[in-house]
């Protein structure tokens, strides 16, 4: 059967469409590195790419709110550290006081209760730190009293996993107020002793004292336990991440040397496709009529 110029004319075109189509595809992966750029490319690989875009997604999240929760604790920990400095100097104080310098161990008693109220009233991210879910206002007031509004009783929480929640312990009353005994009313009243030479109020603050650093002590090392299990939370989604991103990268990236060297054979298949076409289709005394 004799074939026609035209039909031999248009598969020669279909041809080098096609031979420019592939052209472009392989340009496309060495520009963009990526084997998969559009749903058509592979409808299923893409589908699976999406998937784990949206998985490290997640895993970012995650990992930011771990982020934000460490710097918190490791905050909270130095603020509550300081106090529980100033407890212990306060007991020593209180447990060694002599007869001379009462006025000035009592100054210092006065300057360490305002240092400590001012802890006490901490902020982090512009919210205090010790009034549970009362974030928007101080926990204690000028005399040391605490506010016991509701939801002053409540724990602070971060996301850290899928249903996963880390606490925080942001009671005031749990911290800096010791069974009938405040912490700033024991000051007080270790300052007024000391102004009154009277030894017996003096040591009177020696055991609130002493329980209420116990007390900070068992508070921060909730927090230690917490910040160890952030770090492993942290290490869990870093591998995971990782792992997640190789698999994406195996789908979806583009082997840029394969791909080079796909291109440089197009290439030559194309200028070969050109060359057939010139010496196929020759011009005749029809085409000029």
């Amino acid at each position: 059967m004799r074939i026609s110029s035209r039909i031999m004319a248009e598969n020669i075109k279909a041809n080098m469409a096609k031979q420019s189509a592939q052209l472009m595809n392989s340009q496309i992966k060495i520009a963009t590195g990526k084997r998969l750029n559009s749903l058509s490319d592979d409808p299923s690989g893409m589908e699976k790419v999406l998937n784990y875009r949206t998985t490290l997604t997640t895993i970012e999240q995650y990992q930011t709110n771990i982020t934000g929760a460490k710097t918190r604790v490791e905050y909270t920990e130095t603020v509550l550290g300081q106090i529980n400095d100033m407890i212990d100097d306060a007991r020593a104080i209180a447990s060694s006081a002599g007869t001379d310098n009462r006025e000035a161990l009592a100054l210092q008693i006065s300057n360490m209760r305002d240092q400590i109220l001012g802890l006490a009233n901490a902020k982090y991210n512009n919210n205090y730190l010790f009034h549970g879910h009362l974030t928007d206002t101080p926990p204690f007031d000028a005399s040391g009293a605490y506010d016991a509004g509701t939801g002053s009783d409540g724990d602070n929480r971060a996301m850290i996993g899928e249903g996963i929640q880390v606490t925080f312990a942001a009671d005031g009353s749990d911290m800096f107020i010791e069974g009938s005994d405040n912490l700033f009313t024991v000051l007080d009243d270790l300052e007024s002793a000391l102004l009154a030479d009277d030894d017996a109020g003096v040591q009177a603050a020696v055991d609130p004292l002493y329980r209420m650093g116990k007390q900070l002590e068992t508070v921060r090392a909730g927090f230690a336990a917490t910040y160890n299990r952030l770090e492993t939370t942290e290490d869990h989604w870093r591998s995971f991440s990782l792992s997640v991103e190789n698999m994406r990268a195996k789908v979806e990236d583009a082997d840029v040397t394969e791909a080079a060297l796909d291109l440089q054979l197009q290439q030559a298949s194309y200028e070969v496709l050109l060359q057939v076409a010139a010496d196929v289709i020759q011009p005749t005394l029809v085409d000029f009529l």
